[in-house]
């Protein structure tokens, strides 16, 4: 199967694929009307209460916004040729609370599959994908905010006398948004970091020393709510 045929297949978050068919393709045109009522329900609820802090895909505004405009309709996952973004879903999620999150798109594991900004499109896949405008174009791809990236110093190698530069020649705006100190340790700009990822698919300790904060109502980079 071809990842680009939308119609295919939809990655879960607990690892099981939705397998598409001609049946399921009417199912989906099906559920596709449904999640815009549930979306609109879902996004009510996400305005009411807490919700869990995910790494949205590029495009996505604030999270409440986000939730409130998304129709749950898995396209950008299914759009997305790096396999980055996978639909909220498990039993986990709706037992913690997290309905409003419940079948929305993230990047569940950036350390596996970050989200590589697709610099070889036009256009990015997920966000032409989307039929609504929960996922907006940015207009340039430094433009885009996902999140900030968060450096844990105690493990960091560059930070305990080990040169390591991996995250610096990972990130896609080196020297702007991760850049080096006096010491030639890593810091991150949060006004210019898009929070995409690919550092913490570079980092070389066993247990990634960066993580990202993902944008929560922030709007903008290095902003409050």
């Amino acid at each position: 199967m071809q990842r680009g045929d939308v119609s295919d297949r939809t990655p879960l978050r607990d690892g099981t694929m939705a397998v598409g068919s001609r049946r399921g393709f009417v199912a989906g045109l099906v559920a596709l009307g449904c999640g815009a009522g549930a979306g609109a329900g879902l996004g009510a609820v996400a305005r009411g209460s807490e919700v869990t802090a995910r790494l949205r895909p590029p495009g996505a505004g604030r999270q409440s916004d986000f939730l409130a405009a998304c129709i749950r309709c898995g396209q950008c996952s299914a759009a997305c040729p790096q396999d980055a973004l996978c639909v909220v879903g498990g039993w986990s999620v709706l037992l913690g609370g997290d309905f409003a999150g419940y079948a929305t798109p993230e990047v569940d594991d950036p350390r596996a599959r970050p989200c590589t900004l697709c610099p070889e499109h036009d256009a990015m896949p997920c966000v032409a994908a989307c039929p609504t405008d929960a996922l907006t174009d940015p207009g340039a791809r430094d433009a885009v905010y996902m999140g900030t990236a968060v450096l844990n110093t105690a493990t960091c190698f560059a930070y305990n006398g080990v040169t390591c530069r991996a995250c610096w020649h990972a990130c896609p705006y080196p020297g702007t948004a991760l850049a080096f100190d006096e010491r030639l340790r890593p810091v991150v700009a949060a006004e210019h970091c898009v929070g995409c990822g690919l550092c913490i698919h570079a980092c070389l300790t066993e247990e990634a020393s960066i993580h990202i904060a993902p944008r929560r109502e922030q709007a903008a980079r290095g902003g409050a709510a």
